[in-house]
Formats: C-alpha cells, structure tokens, sequence
C-alpha cells in the first residue's frame, strides 16, 4: 500500500533525499537539495513510503493562495524514484487539489496523461551513445586555438566574485531577469562548491583577458551546464565553442549525461547545441490556472 506524505522543508531527510534522486532513471542535480535550497527556500516534498518516490514542491505563497512554480534557473522536476502510473497520478491528483496556479516542468521517467501537459525539450549527450562535433563546431574551436585562446579552470575561491562580475551583467541586462533571482543563483554557487559539484571554466587570450565563462554543475552521473557567457560576442572569436569542447571532453568519463540545460531552446541556441553532438530530450510542462476569475484577468 502507497504512504503519500506532505513533508515540510525542516523535516525532509536530505541525504535520503539526494540518494534517491541520484539513483533515479533520471538524476538530474536541478532536484538535488543544495540546488532547489538556493532557488526555493523553503520548498517542500510529497514522499511516497519510506522515500521510495519523491516530488518536490517549489511551492510559494500570494495574495493568499499557494501557486506551484517552476524556479528559475531550473528544470525537469517532477517525480524521482520508483515511477509508475499509480505514484504519478497520486502525485498529479494532490498538487491539483492544493495548487490553484500551477506551471511546473517534469522530467522525462514522468509520463502522467493529462490535458494539461504541454511539451518542452532540451539538449542533452548521453556519452554510451557517442557524439560527434559538426564542421562548423570544429571551425569555431580552429579559430579559438588559431587566436591562442586557451581554457583555465576558475579557482574557487575566486568563482563568486568573477562570476558577479561578468556573468551577472548578462543575466541582468541581457536576459531581464529580476535581480533578486540573479542574488539566488550566486546562493546555488555557493551551495555547489560547498558541495564540491561545481567546475567554472573560463576562456582567456594571451594576455589574461576573459573572453568567455560558464558554469557546470554535476553529481557522479549528471552534469548540466548551468550559465556562461561571452564577452567577444561581436568578434566571434569561438571562444565558448573552445569552453564547451574542454567541458564535454572533461566529463565525458566521469558522467552519463551531459546536460545543455533549459526548457526553452531557441533555434540559434540548439542549433549550437546540435552542433556538439547534442540530441533532443523531451520532457513535459504541467500548467494548470484554476485562479478564480479575478486572480486570472489579474494574472494577464
């Protein structure tokens, strides 16, 4: 007989937790606790048994009513565990019943049937399978070595204040994100190099300048890659063609998927990603708006 629990964030046993999403059909670190503790404070958790299946709830709280969104910064939640359809729809029938808004991604073991579920892909390597670079993946990494760029691992003592340096104006300026999110994901760095599960490269010229940095996040099956950017956009000198090719070549023995990360690919985006050898890898989007009529004409 299936125990469905509502464990609060200051109850959820974090090591069983992590265990199980580790040992999931898909052990994505976006549900590893340090990650949703930085961009969900105070989420939350449906446990099936004794931590058989999880789910976790980046649930927060307006105008009186509680929504389920999906954080910022991550991806492909949903159930991790044992799946089957009985768990999912347990799952699916709670967050319906206390959820009134709900836009939440669940990742590809997670099958439920529902006509709320929309579609959504990333990118991803699983290395048993091979990649290959296409010529002009293999021309920009030329230009880069051409132009004597070369890649270097960021101490960590130095990632944080690098990264709010460089990467932090992208996030801000470029892509408009809110500026108490862009505080969260330098909290999810944090968190990662307590963890030891952060790698930050960065692409410099021959006299130190950076030209391109990002981050990558990783357990001991799964590495994402989180944020980066470039700073010679308008030269076009390959330096993050040069970044990705050290990166997937680094993990390429020490994990089984390499994630390109997001649920929102465009097509100049992907077509870089394919570039590297990455497959398309679906996954769902739960979007349900039961708001009551004035909350709805608010929310639009």
């Amino acid at each position: 007989m299936l125990s469905l629990q509502h464990i609060t964030h200051k109850d959820i046993d974090f090591s069983k937790w992590n265990n199980v999403v580790l040992n999931s059909e898909i052990p994505t670190v976006y549900a590893h606790s340090c990650f949703l503790n930085a961009m969900s404070k105070n989420w939350g958790a449906l446990v099936i048994n004794d931590y058989e299946t999880v789910f976790p709830l980046t649930w927060k709280r307006k105008l009186g009513i509680n929504y389920l969104p999906q954080p910022y910064f991550t991806s492909q939640l949903g159930a991790f565990g044992v799946i089957d359809d009985e768990r999912e729809k347990l799952f699916h029938q709670y967050i319906l019943k206390h959820f009134k808004l709900i836009e939440y991604e669940l990742n590809s073991a997670n099958h439920i049937q529902s006509k709320y579920i929309q579609p959504k892909h990333t990118f991803v390597i699983e290395y048993k399978n091979g990649f290959s670079f296409n010529q002009n993946t293999k021309r920009n990494i030329t230009k880069a070595k051409e132009n004597r760029l070369r890649i270097e691992e960021v101490p960590q003592n130095e990632i944080i204040s690098l990264s709010e340096k460089i990467l932090n104006p992208f996030l801000l300026q470029e892509l408009h994100l809110p500026k108490l999110e862009v505080k969260r994901f330098s909290d999810l760095l944090k968190n990662c190099i307590a963890e030891k599960s952060l790698l930050t490269l960065k692409t410099v010229n021959q006299n130190n300048e950076i030209k391109a940095i990002a981050h990558f996040v990783f357990n001991s099956r799964y590495a994402l890659f989180l944020k980066g950017t470039n700073t010679d956009k308008a030269d076009n000198s390959g330096s993050m063609h040069l970044l990705m090719e050290h990166a997937i070549n680094f993990f390429s023995d020490k994990v089984e998927c390499f994630d390109f990360g997001g649920g929102s690919v465009n097509e100049g985006l992907a077509n870089f990603y394919k570039g590297f050898g990455g497959t398309q890898h679906n996954f769902s989007f739960l979007r349900v708006n039961n708001l009551p009529k004035v909350f709805k004409l608010f929310k639009k």
